[in-house]
C-alpha cells in the first residue's frame, strides 16, 4: 500500500485510493432534504480500522484515506423527532441502501479494498444475494436503486428511452418534448443541432452537408476542369494545356466541415476567390475508412477542397465509368457498404397511445445523404422492380415529396424487455407528393388520387398543374418549374413513405445542369439502387433477413472513430469514465458540492486541511482542471439515439405501400455495375 504525508508532516499518513476498485454508483444518491456532509472523520476512522485489520496500524500518526471509494458520498438530513440534530447517511451502494455509520460500512469497505465483494457480509450485500452460494457480483447487475424502482439506469445514467416507454404505459397517452438533461450526447448536441436545422432551410439543396458521403478529388483538378471526352465518352480532366488527362482519381469521403464564407452556385464549376483560402471557403472532407473493419487510418487522410472537387456520391456510376475495379480507390467500396442504411438526427418530440409511439426528428441520414424537414426529395420510379437494374429498363423519376415530418415509429412497445423497446421499429418520412406525369395520378399505388369530375354542364378536364406562384410557395428550391409542370398527387393529402422509396434530394435545376449536365430527375437512380443492393449483401451488421441497417447515429453507421481529428463514438475517451461526465453535467446544471467536483476531477480553488469540510485532504495530488468544454469531444452531428435496432426491426412497410418484396435481396454477393456496362446475368457486375 502506498501512502503519502501531508505537507511533509510525518505524523499525517494520507492513503491514496485510486488503485482500489469500487462498486459505488452516483445514481443512488438522494435528493430533497439530504445535503452533503463533511466526511473527514469517516475517512480517518476507516483508515485506522483498515490498518488495524492488516496489523500495520502505527500509534502517534494520524491516518486518513484520501477520499471515499468512487461513487460513495456522505449526506445528512434533519432527524424527524428533533430537526436540530442531523443524522449521517452514506449512499453509493448499488442496492440503493445506505450505511448510517462507518462501523456498518467498514465490512463493505474492507471487502472493496481486499477485492472480496463475492463474500461481503454487510447487510446491503446480504439482501442483494438472492440465495445461498450466489455471488454478489453475479447478481448486482440485476438490482435497481431502491430510491426509484421505476427509473431504469445504467453506468451512463438514466435510460431515457426505457423511461419513455414506461411512462407511455402508465399514462396510456403521451405528447411531450424530449429532454434528456443527463444524456451526454443530448447535452452536447441539442442546442447546436436546433440551430443547425433552422439555418439548413436557408442553404441551397446542392450544397453538401456535414456527415454526408461524397465523391471527391484530392488533387489533379487545380489546372483543369471536368468534361466528357467525346472520344471515350468518359468524364475526364481537361487541362489548361488543352489536353485530356484521363479519369480523375476519385475517392469517397465524409464531409466534416462546411465553408464559413458565403458560397455561390458558380462554385460548382469554379474555385472561389477567397482571400482567406480554402480553410474558410472550402469543405473539409475525410477519406472514409472501412465501416466494418478495425483499420480507421483513412480518416487522417483529409483535405480542404472547393465545391468543384466534390460530387454527390449517389452519382458514382456517372463519374467512375471508365475505371477498372483495381484502379478504384478502396474508399469507394467502403461507401457502397453503407448505402442501405439510415439513422435519425435530433429527436425532439414524442407522441403516442399505448402501445405505439412516434418520435419526431429533424433529419434522417439515408445512405449517403442527410434529409431534413422542408427538403424536396425524389422518389423511386413508378413501378420500379430490382430486375430493371439488370436489363437497364429503370423508369424515369417523375415524383417528388416535400418533407413535412420525419418519424421513428415504435409499434408494440414493451417495458419488460432489457434488449428491445418495441416489436417493430420503422422510419417514416411524410409530406405532400407531386408529379410531372399527370397520368400517374389515377394509377394504382400509394399516391393514387382522383381526377376532377366535371358536372353535367361542364366538359371533362385533366389534372390542373401548380401555377408558377404555387410552385414557388410549395418548393424551397428556386426555379422548380423548370423541371416541368407539377401536379399534386393523392388529392393533396399528406403521404408517408419508407427510406427505401427515397432516392435523394432534389437539386435546383440550374445547379443540376452545372453539376451533372442534365435536367432529368433520375440521373442517379441506377447508382443508388445498385449501391443499396450491394450494401444489403455485404453489410454484416444487418440482422436476419433485413436489407437495411439502422444506426444509432451517423458515427456508428459509418464506423468512424475520429472526426476532425477528435475521437468520437462509443470508444471516445470521454466515455471511459461516465461518472466523471455525469458529475460535470450536474455541475453545469447548477448543482454544487465537493463530491461532484471530486467526481468531475475538478480541484477546489484552495487547499484545506483534512479535518475541515473538504472531502480530500490538502497536500494530496490534485488532478488537472477539466472543464465541460473539454469533455464535449463528440462530433456535433452525433445525436443521441434510441439504441441498437432489434432483430424484429421491420423494413417492409407492406401496410402502407403494399408488397415491397422487390427490395429483398437473395443469392450470392454481386456488385454494382457502371453505366455503359451492357453485360447481362446476375453475377456479371464489375464489383462482383
Amino acid at each position: 500500500m502506498s501512502s503519502s504525508s501531508e505537507d511533509g508532516d510525518p505524523n499525517v499518513n494520507v492513503i491514496p485510493m485510486e488503485n482500489f476498485p469500487s462498486d459505488g454508483s452516483m445514481s443512488t444518491w438522494p435528493g430533497g432534504q439530504y445535503i452533503e456532509r463533511p466526511d473527514s472523520r469517516w475517512r480517518q476512522l476507516l483508515a485506522e480500522n483498515w490498518l488495524k485489520d492488516m496489523g500495520t496500524y502505527e500509534e502517534g500518526v494520524t491516518h486518513i484515506i484520501e477520499k471515499l471509494p468512487e461513487g460513495y458520498c456522505l449526506f445528512e438530513r434533519p432527524r424527524g423527532t428533533n430537526p436540530k440534530i442531523f443524522d449521517p447517511f452514506l449512499f453509493g451502494h448499488p442496492s440503493g441502501q445506505y450505511f448510517q455509520s462507518q462501523t456498518t460500512f467498514l465490512t463493505h469497505f474492507l471487502s472493496l479494498v481486499k477485492n472480496e465483494l463475492d463474500s461481503c457480509e454487510c447487510k446491503p450485500c446480504s439482501k442483494m444475494r438472492p440465495s445461498q452460494g450466489t455471488s454478489v457480483q453475479g447478481t448486482r447487475k440485476l438490482m435497481q436503486p431502491i430510491i426509484n424502482e421505476r427509473r431504469p439506469t445504467d453506468a451512463e445514467g438514466p435510460d431515457y428511452w426505457r423511461i419513455l416507454v414506461m411512462k407511455l404505459k402508465d399514462k396510456k397517452n403521451l405528447d411531450e418534448d424530449i429532454e434528456q438533461r443527463f444524456n451526454l450526447d443530448w447535452v452536447l448536441t441539442h442546442e447546436w443541432l436546433s440551430d443547425y436545422f433552422m439555418k439548413l432551410v436557408l442553404d441551397p439543396a446542392y450544397v453538401p452537408r456535414r456527415g454526408e458521403l461524397v465523391l471527391w478529388i484530392w488533387q489533379g483538378l487545380e489546372d483543369g476542369c471536368l468534361l466528357r471526352n467525346p472520344e471515350t465518352g468518359f468524364i475526364e480532366i481537361f487541362g489548361n494545356d488543352n489536353k485530356w488527362h484521363g479519369v480523375p482519381n476519385w475517392r469517397a469521403g465524409v464531409v466534416t466541415q462546411t465553408p464559413e464564407d458565403a458560397g455561390h452556385m458558380v462554385n460548382i464549376i469554379e474555385t472561389p476567390d477567397s482571400p482567406r483560402g480554402l480553410s474558410y471557403s472550402g469543405f473539409r472532407v475525410e477519406t472514409l475508412p472501412d465501416p466494418l473493419g478495425n483499420d480507421k487510418s483513412y480518416s487522417v487522410q483529409y483535405a480542404y477542397v472547393p465545391l468543384r472537387n466534390i460530387k454527390p456520391f449517389n452519382t458514382w456510376q456517372l463519374y467512375l465509368n471508365g475505371q477498372e475495379r483495381e484502379d478504384i480507390h478502396p474508399s469507394i467500396e467502403n461507401a457502397m457498404t453503407v448505402m442501405s442504411s439510415w439513422s435519425m438526427v435530433q429527436k425532439f418530440h414524442a407522441r403516442g397511445e399505448w402501445p405505439n409511439v412516434n418520435i419526431y426528428c429533424k433529419g434522417i441520414f439515408i445512405g449517403a445523404e442527410l434529409l431534413a424537414v422542408h427538403d424536396t426529395v425524389r422518389l423511386r420510379p413508378h413501378g420500379f422492380h430490382r430486375d430493371h437494374l439488370k436489363n437497364g429498363n429503370v423508369g424515369e423519376v417523375t415524383e417528388v415529396m416535400v418533407v413535412e415530418k420525419i418519424v421513428l415509429s415504435l409499434s408494440g412497445c414493451v417495458d419488460d424487455d432489457e434488449e428491445q423497446l418495441a416489436k417493430h421499429i420503422t422510419a417514416m418520412v411524410s409530406g405532400k407528393v407531386f408529379t410531372t406525369n399527370p397520368s400517374h395520378i389515377a394509377e394504382e399505388g400509394p399516391f393514387k388520387g382522383a381526377s376532377p369530375v366535371p358536372s353535367t354542364t361542364e366538359t371533362a378536364t385533366g389534372p390542373v398543374p401548380l401555377t408558377t406562384e404555387e410552385a414557388t410557395a410549395t418548393f424551397r428550391q428556386v426555379s422548380m418549374s423548370d423541371y416541368g409542370p407539377w401536379y399534386p398527387m393523392a388529392n393533396g393529402r399528406t403521404c408517408s413513405v419508407s427510406p427505401h422509396l427515397i432516392i435523394g434530394r432534389c437539386y435546383e435545376p440550374l445547379a443540376a445542369e452545372l453539376m451533372l449536365g442534365t435536367h432529368s430527375l433520375g440521373y442517379d437512380v441506377s447508382g443508388v439502387m445498385e449501391g443499396r443492393e450491394y450494401s444489403s449483401q455485404v453489410d454484416t451488421r444487418m440482422p436476419g433477413n433485413n436489407t437495411w441497417f439502422w444506426g444509432d447515429c451517423r458515427v456508428e453507421t459509418l464506423g468512424l472513430t475520429e472526426i476532425n481529428g477528435v475521437e468520437c463514438g462509443l470508444t471516445a475517451a470521454q466515455r471511459e469514465d461516465p461518472r466523471k461526465w455525469q458529475a460535470i453535467i450536474k455541475l453545469s446544471h447548477g448543482e454544487i458540492s465537493h463530491a461532484l467536483r471530486r467526481q468531475a476531477h475538478i480541484p477546489s480553488s484552495g487547499s484545506r486541511h483534512f479535518n475541515s469540510s473538504s472531502s480530500a485532504p490538502s497536500g494530496t495530488s490534485s488532478l488537472p482542471r477539466t472543464g465541460f468544454a473539454q469533455v464535449a469531444q463528440n462530433s456535433k452531428l452525433v445525436s443521441s439515439a434510441i439504441g441498437s435496432a432489434p432483430e424484429t426491426e421491420d423494413d417492409s412497410f407492406d401496410d402502407v405501400f403494399g408488397n415491397t418484396t422487390d427490395d429483398q435481396v437473395s443469392g450470392g454477393i454481386s456488385g454494382p455495375r457502371f453505366e455503359g456496362d451492357h453485360s447481362s446475368g446476375e453475377d456479371n457486375y464489375p464489383f462482383a
